[in-house]
């Protein structure tokens, strides 16, 4: 019964997605043929590419300066363009710090490439293949869908299978009306917007690999390995995921019946039986209820995945391109231009940087101080000597083995090529928590002016402000964000939050679980 109603609730979605699907570029049903460009989206407008490259330093631990490595991928993006007809648009490839294998293209025409993908593609066919689908994104138009996937909430509220998703759960677990309300708009938005990135990826897929083909690039070397490549990388970090969140759970399980204990304790109770199986009980509870919207949440993805099964993805595609590869010869891999641009000496120093900042990292995870502190300050020297990650690390490991003197982070706030929010984020709290206000106060200000066109600097800096200048200042600025980036107004106002309310918000989440304990000893 649980498949059918499910597929049920997919049918529902779908013909409310069916509704939406004429805003896609092309029109209802736009679907990209491999071996066919189409005609490029007319009146664009471009946001401006240097501002947002400043904007994505808000993102992790920003963007890393590699001059000949871009100059090599922008020429590799140039040819793109040539091949699509477009050679005059504008945006640029940049490289983020990530060791995930992540890329990502905005509005601007810029695209992202991850340190991790640096390190593992194997030929400038992939390196094409990846830059390729993602000026697919840019190509198409893809990101108004940022701004129509806000008009689509409303319908998303309304979408019958969260209601009744939401309601069910609500009985279950003791929810209140407002629990399922919020289900239902989360639910039912999930149901209908990454449908519509279903067809974004399959569409980039072909123009890229129409594109690739047409500059002489080899399919499996380039988007098969491509592809297979993000498959092997997602299932591995699906596993490292499911076992994070299972030692969670146990954590909230455990933090609960401590919980309990601790108040028996306080009212100087012994710790009886009763209170034994209580304290089991809330932790039941606890694990229920997170286990209830992991439960949802794996249910609907599976459903509504934004990005379709890779492996998936990969035999569409292959099924398209075979056609056109038939009766011709097989270009070899490029490798030897790759291994070229890697090897170039700062290139070649800044990759293996970031490895030994990584190495660092799980030395760090094993309590290694001493080798942590070691291999760190490796990392954060030469031509990273002023990055965000690597100096990260460096401050992590000193902190661990106590070292004192002056913060390495500082090293990356005074250069304006490397300069990372996070890290104005960090300093300034550590400032803060040395009770050095007015220092700390100063940090926050200048990275604040410059990440202030940025909408994901604005919840950090609120929670700061509230600190330092009253949260009636915090939802103030609260309001200004909202009203400057309507899709981070939510976290603008729980950032602006005084630990009253948060401490009142705990105790109502700690009471509707305590009043479903009561419920069961009754």
């Amino acid at each position: 019964m649980k498949s059918v109603h499910l597929l049920r609730t997919a049918a529902v979605s779908a013909a409310l997605l069916l509704s939406a699907c004429s805003t896609l570029p092309g029109g209802k049903g736009f679907s990209v043929t491999t071996g066919q460009l189409p005609p490029p989206p007319t009146d664009r407008q471009w946001p401006d590419a240097s501002q947002d490259a400043r904007n994505q330093r808000a993102q992790g631990m920003g963007l890393v300066a590699m001059p000949e490595m871009e100059d090599y991928l922008n020429g590799l993006l140039a040819k793109i363009k040539s091949a699509a007809g477009v050679p005059e648009w504008p945006g640029a490839v940049h490289v983020t710090s990530s060791s995930a294998l992540e890329a990502y293209s905005t509005g601007a025409g810029n695209i992202y490439l991850s340190m991790g993908w640096l390190s593992s593609a194997e030929s400038e066919d992939e390196i094409v293949a990846i830059l390729s689908h993602e000026f697919g994104h840019v190509y198409l138009d893809y990101h108004q869908m940022e701004s129509v996937n806000t008009a689509t909430d409303q319908v998303a509220t309304l979408a019958a299978v969260g209601v009744a998703l939401a309601r069910k759960a609500g009985s279950a677990t003791g929810w209140s009306p407002v629990d399922s309300v919020i289900a239902s708009y989360t639910l039912g938005k999930n149901v209908l917007v990454p449908a519509w990135g279903r067809q974004q990826e399959e569409n980039a897929d072909r123009f890229g690999a129409t594109v690739s083909l047409a500059l002489g690039y080899s399919y499996t070397q380039g988007f098969k390995a491509f592809l297979e490549r993000q498959a092997t990388w997602e299932a591995e970090n699906a596993k490292i995921q499911a076992e994070a969140r299972q030692r969670m759970l146990e954590q909230i399980k455990q933090a609960a019946a401590d919980n309990t204990r601790k108040q028996e304790a306080a009212k100087g109770n012994n710790i009886a039986p009763l209170t034994e199986l209580q304290a089991s009980l809330n932790s039941g509870v606890a694990g229920a209820s997170v286990g209830l919207r992991n439960g949802l949440d794996d249910i609907w993805k599976k459903l509504t995945v934004s990005h379709p099964d890779t492996g998936a993805r990969l035999a569409s595609l292959t099924e398209q391109v075979m056609p056109l590869m038939a009766g011709k010869p097989r270009p070899p891999a490029a490798t030897a231009p790759w291994n070229k641009a890697r090897s170039q000496r700062r290139s070649a120093a800044l990759l293996k940087n970031y490895k030994t900042a990584g190495e660092a990292q799980q030395a760090l995870q094993a309590q290694d101080y001493p080798r942590a502190r070691k291999l760190a300050a490796q990392a954060a020297s030469g031509p990273s000597a002023t990055h965000a990650l690597p100096l990260l690390t460096l401050s992590m490991a000193q902190a661990e083995s106590g070292a004192r003197g002056s913060s390495p982070l500082d090293r990356n706030l005074a250069s304006a090529n490397d300069r990372a929010w996070q890290v104005y984020v960090l300093r300034a709290n550590n400032l803060l928590g040395a009770g050095q206000s007015g220092p700390a106060t100063k940090v926050m200000a200048q990275g604040f002016e410059y990440f202030r066109s940025s909408a994901l600097a604005w919840p950090e800096a609120i929670r700061f402000y509230g600190q330092t200048q009253g949260w009636e200042q915090a939802r103030k600025l609260a309001q200004e964000c909202a009203s400057r980036f309507a899709s981070y107004a939510s976290e603008c106002r729980k950032a602006a939050e005084s630990p009253a309310e948060q401490a009142e918000a705990k105790r109502r989440s700690e009471q509707k679980a305590q009043s479903l304990v009561d419920k069961l000893f009754k």
